[in-house]
């Protein structure tokens, strides 16, 4: 698949390796981590400890949990009806991103957690052709378009590292779950234990291969935050929100001003970190002589950098992400070189159009 060019409106970015961010005032500040020690309330970027998940920063009880393959599964978020979903709160990172005609659609991260019924599930993006090797994961979807699938093809990760009806893989690893008012295509389900032996038995499950450096935690809050108790942001079908409450120290989550719970607990979604992460969009037309260019589907740029802000603790934090190569994680910088310091927990990244979304934040 061709890849975006360049253009006068919206120049490519070409991250170095060691990334910068520029400010108005100062020199361009040089980020070399490798040659600083962290303080030890610092958890990452550069290695973790054995029980401590690179993804969340928390100490897992068993630490085997983190000898296997993150999977990375499409998860249903529209229409309305689909919500709440099932087993969510349980993962590591969920992302929120469009899919089509200004509805948006989750991208799941299970790692040191699962379920035994999540979903629905639904069909794969071009958006996850890049976010499975970011975390050296097992993609889980349920179908996806011809161009899409086709692309899905050419890449990398597939087949061993694809997990799909698609492809032929049925009961148990996928069941319906018929619901009265539920369309068809948003009653599938799958189980993240069976999927994750299915991986064992194709002789792929391993620690996953994380690029360094990777995302830095601390339970104490850097400096140079601003209050930040709500977030929204206005989506073009949906409206999210997130709160911050103090007595958990995690935002929840509100979707079109109704709270956003997760089925299986029927409690609130709770994040402890919320990050807003501005990206490049565009609609490509796949395969064009194949499908006589009917064949299109929406490209998110996941690769260079861009805006970021994060919200931990009631503040807000700005800085920039940064992505350089295909199996890289996605780090995060603040405003003054330095990486930006999550909380230990849970993080929902907000994909948005860098200028299009409103995004509103209130102390």
């Amino acid at each position: 698949m061709a890849q975006p060019t360049a253009t006068k409106d919206r120049p490519i970015s070409s991250p170095t390796l060691t990334p910068t961010l520029e400010t108005s005032s100062t020199p361009t500040p040089t980020i070399q981590p490798t040659e600083t020690q962290p303080p030890p309330e610092i958890i990452g970027p550069e290695s973790y400890p054995e029980n401590v998940d690179p993804l969340t920063g928390l100490t897992v009880d068993d630490p085997s949990v983190l000898e296997r393959r993150p999977l990375v599964i499409k998860i249903s978020n529209a229409p309305p009806v689909v919500r709440p979903q099932s087993g969510i709160s349980q993962a590591d990172m969920i992302f929120e991103h469009y899919a089509e005609g200004g509805w948006t659609r989750f991208t799941a991260i299970f790692y040191s957690q699962g379920g035994h019924h999540v979903g629905s599930v639904r069909s794969v993006r071009l958006l996850d052709l890049q976010l499975t090797p970011a975390f050296d994961g097992i993609l889980i979807f349920s179908g996806g378009s011809l161009g899409v699938i086709d692309t899905l093809r050419e890449s990398k990760i597939y087949p061993k590292s694809v997990i799909s009806p698609q492809f032929g893989v049925g009961e148990p690893e996928f069941v319906r779950f018929p619901r009265d008012g539920l369309p068809f295509e948003h009653t599938l389900f799958t189980d993240t234990d069976l999927l994750w032996n299915m991986v064992t038995t194709r002789e792929v499950n391993r620690r996953p291969n994380l690029s360094a450096p990777g995302l830095a935690f601390s339970s104490i809050p850097p400096d140079g935050g601003t209050p930040a108790a709500q977030l929204k942001i206005d989506y073009a079908r949906t409206s999210v929100q997130w709160r911050y409450d103090a007595v958990s120290g995690a935002y929840l989550r509100w979707t079109d001003g109704i709270p956003h719970s997760d089925a299986l607990t029927g409690k609130q979604l709770a994040f402890q970190n919320v990050i807003v992460l501005s990206a490049f969009h565009e609609e490509q037309v796949l395969f064009p002589e194949k499908y006589f260019g009917a064949e299109q589907s929406l490209y998110i740029e996941l690769t260079g950098d861009g805006p970021a802000t994060l919200l931990r603790d009631g503040q807000a934090f700005e800085g920039r992400w940064l992505r350089q190569k295909e199996n890289d994680q996605f780090t995060f910088y603040g405003v003054d070189g330095q990486p930006l310091l999550l909380k230990p927990g849970h993080t929902f990244i907000q994909i948005i159009r860098a200028g299009f979304e409103p995004v509103l934040m209130e102390p």
